[in-house]
């Protein structure tokens, strides 16, 4: 279209009109529903469901996983909108199927009749096209509108309905008779509510108990709308239905749900098995709970600290000791620090006659710490040791990791022997695909042969500490200090790229000569050009189990391919943190001692509380001792076997070596201890420390001396390994 602007002719185009957008019913109900999930507004919910039915509106997975979603958890007492970022989570039955549950006895049983009929298994009729999950059920009609059993309709419906109609939003006065209107009602809802947040939406809403009996009813009307429909299952839509079982306590049915998952190709989450752990841990079913377990970690699902609480408060109850060894455990290898809410379950059990009644009288010391050594140290596993009560303290832990209430000295926990090759193995699998498998393959052949190493420095993050050009002298003096601080002395790995060996003023004499004698000494290795070195001093560290001198914190995309199982407890024991002054480098070891739940070879436990303290001196851990946990306290056999072991005159028996480990006797609960250099002497040699006293007395000497000591002071001795 052309046309005249001040005489100038000129081209204008014709605007075109958009077509106004059709929102189709299917469309209109998803965003209804999304509105209810955003909302919590599970009524409204079950209104646009039923006004759906009524206008023959076709509901696909999409709508029925909502649907579902929001009838679980109003069943369950609380509603948790969609995407509130409510931060932590728990694992609790509710009070749903308590004596306070809308669904009493008496009907408790119609229910699971009623969800027995829904979700049985004899009638699922298999997969589509696709490999999805398609399911066959009872005839529609064995339900009414409201999802009650028929004998029960006559006298709920009417007040069922009457409920709905008159919570719809909360706040709608007209009721909507189509999908449509209802909807256009809720967004003016929506935008007066969020004209008015009042910065609550981030709660969970409780509901009432009118709302969780309606909610289960028609939960389970839905779930068999959706199988009479042949509508997909997916894995959200079976752990729906799993937290209505939880609603009226049938731990079976919920169970049942997540193994169903896996037989027709769907992974189940750890969310899914929420509602079977739960009840059974609330009906105290201890057997059926470790059996929930099992299936989760039989199917790669790893529990995390609330299911662990919950089995650790089951365990506890039933006085089932070995139960709670077995999750004290698996706090300490998959929680590092507890919450306060499991502390006290912890405390609990500490506290408890069956924890003082239980534990070995007698043990194999040796076989106790070499356990120890070959689990990477804090733990042993080798169940209870000692008898009596315990004593509980809250403590915290010094910069030397000492505990200021026992005086023990925590340890730094490093991965096992078969974790540590495991890990390397999984490193050198990543960079073997990020890399050119030859220059990868050749560091590997040369670290076999000019390793091991105590120390391995990343040149390049040294050499650019606080400034944009490389120095290899500061490489130089970083491995000149650390070297110092190596048992050996023997020279660090240095590894840097070939581009900074060859880059700008590296032909300078100074820094040639400083190459050069990294060269001549087998000590430096200069990863190939197209290259990521991070590869390199990652995959060394880790092969050789030793010191990385690097600030890189190691928390960008590549590392993170790494994972959580290894790496960050790796990366607390390895790493060394570097910093210059006028004097020199100055070097931040690693901890004193790993912020993870220990257990000492003395059957003594330490757990720490999480905190959001910054300062680590100041973290608060229980403090778990007993007397009767010390050698002093083995049986008159391990005591001979003692003094064999340090007489010549009697070790010609069965016993023909002299003691490995000399004792060094302290007082128990002394926190103040003297470690001179004449008494304690702490070594490094490949990450591992070793303690060696410098007594002289002879052993069995020791013995009826302290016992002497013991009755005068009214105190016990306890022994330091």
């Amino acid at each position: 279209m052309k046309c005249e602007n001040n005489g100038v002719e000129v081209e204008k185009r014709e605007k075109r009109t958009k077509k106004p957008k059709v929102d189709t019913p299917g469309v209109n109900l998803r965003i209804g529903l999304d509105l209810c999930s955003k909302t919590g507004d599970v009524v409204g919910a079950i209104k646009l469901y039923e006004l759906a039915r009524k206008e023959g509106i076709k509901m696909g997975q999409y709508h029925y996983a909502v649907l579902l979603y929001l009838c679980s958890s109003a069943a369950t007492g609380m509603v948790q909108p969609a995407k509130s970022g409510s931060g932590g989570r728990s694992l609790s039955a509710g009070d749903s199927f308590e004596e306070s549950s809308v669904v009493g006895s008496d009907s408790r049983s119609e229910f699971g009749e009623m969800a027995k009929r829904s979700y049985g298994r004899s009638e699922f009729s298999g997969q589509n096209s696709e490999g999805e999950l398609v399911t066959g059920c009872p005839e529609r009609n064995d339900f009414n509108m409201v999802g009650i059993p028929d004998k029960e309709a006559d006298s709920n419906s009417s007040n069922g309905k009457k409920d709905l109609k008159n919570s719809v939003n909360g706040s709608m006065e007209i009721y909507q008779q189509t999908v449509e209107g209802l909807v256009e009602s809720m967004k003016k809802n929506a935008d007066y509510s969020n004209s008015k947040d009042d910065g609550s939406k981030g709660c969970g809403i409780q509901v009432s108990k009118d709302v969780k009996r309606i909610a289960l009813q028609k939960g389970f009307e839905i779930y068999n709308e959706m199988r009479v429909e042949k509508v997909p299952m997916n894995e959200a839509t079976f752990t729906s239905v799993a937290r209505m079982a939880m609603a009226f306590g049938d731990g079976d049915m919920a169970f049942d749900m997540v193994k169903q998952m896996k037989e027709y190709d769907i992974n189940p989450r750890l969310r899914s098995y929420g509602p079977a752990l739960a009840i059974f841990c609330s009906n105290g079913d201890v057997e059926k709970a470790f059996m929930v377990e099992k299936h989760m970690l039989e199917h790669g699902v790893y529990p995390e600290e609330p299911e662990l609480e919950a089995l650790l408060k089951v365990s506890i109850e039933a006085g089932k000791s070995d139960k709670v060894y077995y999750v004290l455990h698996k706090l300490r290898t998959s929680v590092r620090q507890v919450s306060p809410a499991t502390a006290n379950l912890i405390e609990r059990w500490f506290k408890s006659k069956a924890a003082s009644r239980v534990g070995k009288r007698k043990w194999d010391q040796e076989q106790i710490i070499r356990a120890m050594e070959n689990g990477g140290g804090g733990w042993h596993g080798k169940g209870w040791l000692g008898k009596g009560k315990w004593t509980i303290r809250h403590s915290p832990v010094d910069s030397n990791g000492l505990c200021k209430s026992c005086g023990a000295k925590l340890v730094t926990i490093d991965l096992d022997p078969v974790e540590t090759e495991n890990f390397a193995k999984s490193v050198a699998a990543i960079a073997a695909q990020r890399e050119k498998k030859s220059s990868f393959q050749k560091f590997q052949k040369w670290l076999d042969y000019y390793g091991p190493f105590e120390a391995v420095v990343d040149a390049a993050n040294v050499g650019l500490y606080s400034q944009r050009r490389f120095k290899p002298s500061k490489v130089n003096a970083v491995v000149n200090g650390i070297r110092q601080m190596l048992p050996s002395r023997k020279w660090p790995l240095i590894v840097l790229h070939n581009r900074r060996i060859t880059g700008e003023k590296m032909d300078e004499p100074f820094n040639k000569a400083l190459i050069e004698k990294w060269r001549n000494a087998d000590a430096l290795y200069a990863t190939p050009t197209g290259s990521n070195d991070d590869w390199y001093w990652l995959y060394a560290a880790i092969k050789c189990r030793c010191l990385i001198v690097t600030n890189d914190e190691m928390r960008d995309h590549l590392f993170q391919l790494l994972g959580t199982d290894f790496f960050p407890k790796w990366k607390e024991r390895h790493q060394v943190h570097f910093s210059f002054t006028e004097t020199g480098p100055i070097f931040r070891m690693p901890p004193p001692c790993s912020v993870v739940i220990q257990e000492s070879e003395k059957g003594h436990w330490h757990i720490p509380i999480v905190s959001e303290l910054e300062n680590e001196d100041e973290r608060i851990w229980l403090c778990c001792t007993r007397a009767n946990s010390s050698l002093t306290e083995q049986d008159n056999s391990d005591v001979e076997k003692e003094s064999h072991l340090s007489d010549p005159k009697k070790s010609k028996g069965s016993i023909g070596r002299q003691p490995k480990y000399q004792v060094e006797p302290q007082l128990a609960g002394d926190s103040n201890h003297d470690h001179s250099q004449a008494q304690l002497q702490e070594l490094s040699s490949n990450g591992k420390t070793v303690v060696l006293s410098s007594l002289s007395k002879n052993h069995g000497s020791i013995v009826s001396e302290l016992e002497a000591a013991e009755n005068l002071g009214a105190c016990l001795i306890d022994f330091q390994i």
